[in-house]
């Protein structure tokens, strides 16, 4: 039996893909198996079974190994591919110039654009507690207010068990200036209350989070703060507020997210709140200052909970709301809508809007469309002369996935070539896309997960929207017909082609239309009569100085400048306005109350804003009397009161729960618009205030002596005021501020519909080319048959022209009818004119015609001779 050793054919067959002391280990096996089958069978089978094993094991060894020879394979194949990809792009020139020019424009855009929407919809995604997280507000059919009444948070907190904890916290006074070596130093400065930390997730750099806010005159600072104003560690130590108000550092935090709706430099503890302002928990449901958030507990339905809260108003104080007419209930706001909500003002740091992302977004994916559309295109038209290569490559055995994957590759490849084109584009333009966004991206902005990962995916979409139609195309071809090139010229072709250019200038049309439509708008705002005049108005800023008899002093020093023709004392301008949504009541308080704008003005007001009195009279200053109880309002106030006219309006009393406004009507002013042509005009009632009073000192001044009255002002203010900052503006710029949100849009509708155009334009030229080029034969016959080089033109210009025409018909109904929706959003807007149609027509006909014919000029100058060799 020990003579009997296992063949050695089948150790050697092992010993082909088995070394080492792997083999030993396996060869040890195998002869233990083998003796031990020699004791259970015959030799032979005790041989044959031996065989078996090897094979198997041969079997499993040849296998893997063949795993590698086809995994190096595919890496040759795919090298391959890459280079006959490469080679094609550098072969056909023009043709990948207009591709790469398109597809970077469009990439460079749209990764712009995709990380202004990744950072727009990451703001308040840090917070450890997010998601159960509630803003608190006051919702009335009319709109409502982010602020709540005084008792709000105290009925959450007291009498909802669902409540974790309820945060406090209001804006500050602009009095509320840190005192720093005698200069007043601005900042955002907030009251908060003790749960600020424990709801949030802003880090202290040091300071306790749980007592931080606690105790009256207490503050938390940020650290760039800390930095300014402090050598060291700021904590335990005195920041002096309002000149006069000392505050203990009783925490220094991380400096803030720019993705945070919440932004701040210092914190005021909320307890401290009600040494300068009147507050109550349990009272006050008449004062809506208070801002306040919420966390509810751990599992805690929020659908629920908002179903149980929302008649708190009605539940306590629902007769008084009935009497006074109006209808208030809570709402929550989940944390991360509140910076992208539209409906409610974010009184605590920036504001997002979904339409502005939603505007933008879909403006980069038709940029990227239309240079994937220009791909198709000329992909499609250049098949005609890639149809031999097709043809040979299948006559040799090239797969219809071996083709695919040819052009799918040249695709990618050039995708990816374009977006390294798209980077330099993109990095060139960031600081004119920070400014025109309000942004501040860096470097460091493009390299973060989200953004890399969503840029992958751009790159991919964009070769697939690219390659995917001319791959599958192309590959269908049968060799017959490809060796005849008959693709370039079918009429499955020549379709495809024709809707896309007509796809293309739909969109270059409506962006224009809709560039026009808001350009016109905001012209149609600011030529407007507004009722009041803005021109020549210089505004000084006193909110901050001392309410002393210098104020007097300083107005008495201003009259006196050269060139100034009235000096008024106020609280309120046009773009700043009074206190807004005071209730008041024609005679007594009953029946429907009238929502106000107070405004505390003095005798100058009406000459200096150039104000129309209607009826009535002005205040003078030798009737105290007047002074003390007459009113001002305007013609919106005297219909909402209920009276005939502004005449009828004289000598009635108008009253108010707060007192303001209350009094007898004096007189009436033409209505004028205190806010932009987005708001209607509100009811506004003017008060007569003392010269301790008012905000702003409003100079109308003659426009010669511009440069020389500010001089003359700083230096009167420097005299009365040394202590505190200058701060002035004029009026025209100021109230033009207004417009912000559509002068942004229209820059970026702008902008936008530029590139379309570009686009567009690269597009139907390097089309128009291979078309021409198509047809250079027929032109050589039509010029030996006399035709001239401009009914050439013609004949090749028409039928992309007219497909321009479609696409421009086709936006028309599409502006018409969102246009219309957008510009209802005003209180006073144009109405759309017909004659932008024709405009947005000529423009876009233009600039097609100077393209094609272009292009079509080059062939139809050739000479007949060469026209007719032409293959």
């Amino acid at each position: 039996m020990s003579e009997i050793v296992p063949p050695k054919w089948s150790r050697r067959l092992l010993r082909l893909f088995i070394h080492g002391e792997y083999l030993e280990e396996i060869e040890g096996d195998l002869e233990e198996v083998f003796f031990d089958d020699l004791e259970t069978y015959s030799v032979k089978e005790a041989y044959r079974r031996y065989n078996v094993g090897v094979l198997k094991l041969f079997r499993i060894s040849l296998l893997k190994n063949l795993k590698w020879i086809y995994k190096i394979g595919l890496i040759v194949t795919i090298m391959r591919t890459i280079r006959l990809a490469f080679r094609n792009l550098i072969k056909f020139k023009t043709h990948s110039a207009i591709n790469l020019i398109g597809l970077a424009i469009g990439l460079a855009f749209g990764g712009l654009i995709l990380l202004y929407v990744l950072d727009e919809a990451s703001f308040d995604n840090f917070h450890e507690k997010g998601d159960r997280i509630y803003k608190v507000v006051t919702a009335s059919p009319e709109g409502g207010m982010e602020t709540n009444a005084h008792p709000i948070g105290y009925q959450l907190r007291t009498k909802y068990p669902e409540v974790e904890a309820v945060l406090y916290t209001r804006w500050a006074a602009p009095s509320f200036k840190l005192n720093h070596k005698d200069k007043r130093y601005e900042h955002k400065v907030y009251y908060a209350s003790e749960e600020f930390f424990r709801i949030f997730s802003f880090p202290l750099k040091s300071g306790d989070p749980e007592t931080a806010l606690k105790d009256p005159y207490s503050i938390v600072i940020t650290e760039s703060i800390e930095n300014v104003y402090f050598d060291g560690s700021a904590l335990g130590q005195t920041v002096t507020l309002r000149d006069s108000v000392d505050f203990k550092v009783t925490g220094v935090v991380r400096d803030l997210p720019e993705n945070s709706h919440i932004q701040f430099e210092m914190l005021m503890s909320f307890s401290t709140f009600p040494d300068f302002r009147y507050f109550s928990y349990s009272d006050g449901w008449g004062n809506f200052d208070i801002r306040n958030y919420i966390l509810l507990k751990e599992g805690e339905n929020p659908d629920q909970f908002q179903a149980k809260i929302t008649n708190i108003y009605n539940e306590n104080i629902g007769e008084w709301l009935e009497e006074m007419g109006v209808a208030f209930t809570t709402k929550l706001i989940p944390l991360k809508e509140v910076y992208l909500g539209e409906r409610f003002y974010n009184g605590f740091g920036p504001n997002g809007s979904k339409k502005r992302v939603k505007t933008v977004s879909i403006i980069a994916i038709f940029l990227i469309i239309l240079a994937s559309i220009n791909y198709v295109n000329l992909s499609t038209a250049r098949s005609a002369y890639r149809s031999k290569e097709v043809a040979m490559k299948k006559i040799v055995g090239s797969s219809k996935k071996g083709i695919i994957a040819q052009f799918m590759t040249e695709s990618t490849l050039l995708t990816f070539i374009a977006f390294g084109f798209a980077l330099i584009l993109i990095f060139s333009i960031l600081p004119f896309f920070n400014e025109l966004m309000s942004k501040n991206y860096d470097l460091g902005s493009f390299l973060k997960f989200e953004f890399l990962a969503g840029i992958l995916i751009l790159l991919l979409l964009v070769s697939f929207l690219s390659g995917y139609y001319p791959a599958m195309v192309i590959s269908g071809l049968k060799p017959l017909n490809a060796l005849n090139g008959k693709l370039g010229k079918s009429n499955q072709g020549l379709s495809l082609r024709k809707m896309l250019i007509t796809i293309q200038f739909f969109i270059s049309s409506t962006l224009v239309l809709a560039t026009i439509l808001v350009i016109s708008q905001i012209n149609f705002m600011r030529t407007q009569q507004l009722g009041f005049d803005k021109e020549q108005m210089l505004i000084i800023d006193a909110t901050d100085v001392p309410r002393n008899g210098a104020r007097m002093v300083l107005k008495n020093d201003l009259k006196n400048l050269p060139g100034v023709q009235f000096v008024s004392h106020t609280n309120a301008l046009p773009g700043r306005p009074g206190w807004q949504g005071q209730w008041a009541y024609p005679g007594k308080e009953e029946g429907e109350q009238v929502d106000t704008e107070y405004m505390a003005i003095d005798e100058n007001y009406i000459d200096a804003l150039g104000l129309k009195l209607i009826a009535g009279k002005n205040f003078e200053n030798s009737k105290p009397s007047e002074l003390k109880e007459g009113l001002i309002i305007n013609e919106s106030c005297v219909i909402a009161m209920g009276w005939k006219n502004p005449e009828d309006a004289i000598g009635k009393r108008i009253v108010s729960p707060s007192k303001t406004p209350e009094g007898t009507v004096i007189g009436v002013v033409k209505d004028y618009h205190g806010l932009g042509l987005q708001d209607q005009i509100w009811p506004k009632a003017m008060d007569y205030t003392g010269d301790n009073y008012g905000r702003y000192y409003a100079i109308k001044y003659d426009a010669a002596q511009t440069y020389d009255l500010i001089k003359a002002i700083e230096k009167s203010w420097d005299q009365t005021f040394n202590s505190y900052p200058l701060e002035y503006f004029f009026l025209d710029e100021d109230f033009d501020r207004q417009y912000r949100e559509e002068n942004q849009l229209a820059k970026v509708l702008s902008i936008f519909a530029i590139m379309v155009i570009i686009v567009s334009a690269i597009g139907l030229m390097g089309l128009i080319s291979f078309v021409a080029l198509s047809r250079t034969k027929e032109v050589g016959i039509r010029k030996t048959m006399g035709a001239t080089i401009p009914q050439i033109i013609l004949i090749l210009s028409k039928e992309f022209m007219y497909l321009v025409f479609i696409g421009n018909l086709l936006a028309i109904p599409l502006i018409w009818y969102y246009g219309n929706e957008w510009l209802n959003d005003f209180a006073y807007h144009m109405s759309i004119n017909p004659i932008i149609f024709i405009i947005t027509i000529l423009i876009t006909s233009v600039i097609a015609l100077i393209t094609v014919g272009l292009q079509t000029f080059k062939t139809a100058k050739m000479n007949p001779v060469n026209a007719l060799r032409y293959e």
